[in-house]
């Protein structure tokens, strides 16, 4: 039997996608003189939205979050172009517009990715497995995008207090990937320590990625030092977060 469109979850969809998208132009916009970290920010309102949608929603609804990403892409559009944001200045005409109709078609495409990783930890998609891999790529694919995810939103968040300095830096990342861990081996079947660690050096070395050429591509403030150490905390935080992920799953299955 064919699944027909859900109209409902459409909505909420959009709804949400569309408060993200400006709540995280809002809040980094007039904190940059460029465009770039305040556009990393907007993919991620648009990966929560998928998430959220994916993983709160009853049965498969990957197509909806993704219908309702171009409908948040075409109002945030006309919207953030009238919020006057500082970030923007520098693209005059028609570079403005490239760059939002980018914006929005990669939006779109991670919007999907969002709503695929909702679905994951749904466990939407694990009764059509039939045999364990050695590691289960699919969660540490579905950790990794949680964890930058999880990661950009909250730097949006420690910029607007701290500025970016790498204190916040590792604190954001911890974090990130301590969440990583724990969703991971809370939601996955049997103990996906591994892919917990996996999901966590991932997450820490596309974040440094991030990091490096938005925010800090012409100075020093990363050193080599920094970012093996920034390897070593995502390593132990997604440890750390998968030990206490799998003791609630455990913990869950008791009752």
């Amino acid at each position: 039997m064919t699944k027909t469109f859900d109209l409902k979850v459409a909505t909420l969809s959009t709804i949400i996608g569309i408060v993200l998208v400006l709540f995280m132009a809002w809040l980094t916009g007039d904190d940059f003189g460029a465009p770039v970290f305040p556009f990393m920010a907007v993919l991620s309102a648009y990966i929560i939205s998928g998430i959220v949608i994916g993983f709160t929603s009853k049965g498969e609804t990957i197509v909806e979050p993704g219908v309702a990403s171009i409908i948040t892409g075409v109002v945030t559009y006309f919207i953030i172009t009238a919020m006057n944001l500082s970030c923007f200045k520098l693209l005059a005409g028609d570079v403005f517009a490239v760059n939002m109709l980018l914006l929005t078609l990669n939006g779109i495409i991670l919007a999907f990715a969002g709503a695929w990783t909702g679905e994951k930890f749904q466990l939407t998609f694990e009764n059509k497995v039939e045999s364990k891999n050695v590691v289960e790529w699919g969660w540490i694919i579905a950790g990794t995008i949680i964890g930058v995810t999880a990661s950009i939103f909250l730097a949006g968040l420690i910029i607007k207090a701290f500025t970016a300095t790498l204190t916040p830096f590792f604190i954001v990342l911890a974090v990130g990937i301590l969440l990583t861990g724990l969703v991971v081996g809370w939601r996955s079947p049997g103990v996906t320590i591994k892919e917990s660690a996996i999901a966590g050096i991932l997450t820490a070395v596309i974040i440094l990625d991030i990091f490096k050429f938005t925010l800090d591509p012409d100075t020093t403030s990363l050193t080599s030092g920094s970012i093996l150490l920034s390897v070593v905390i995502g390593l132990i935080a997604a440890l750390i977060g998968g030990v206490i992920g799998e003791k609630i799953q455990a913990s869950g299955s008791k009752k």
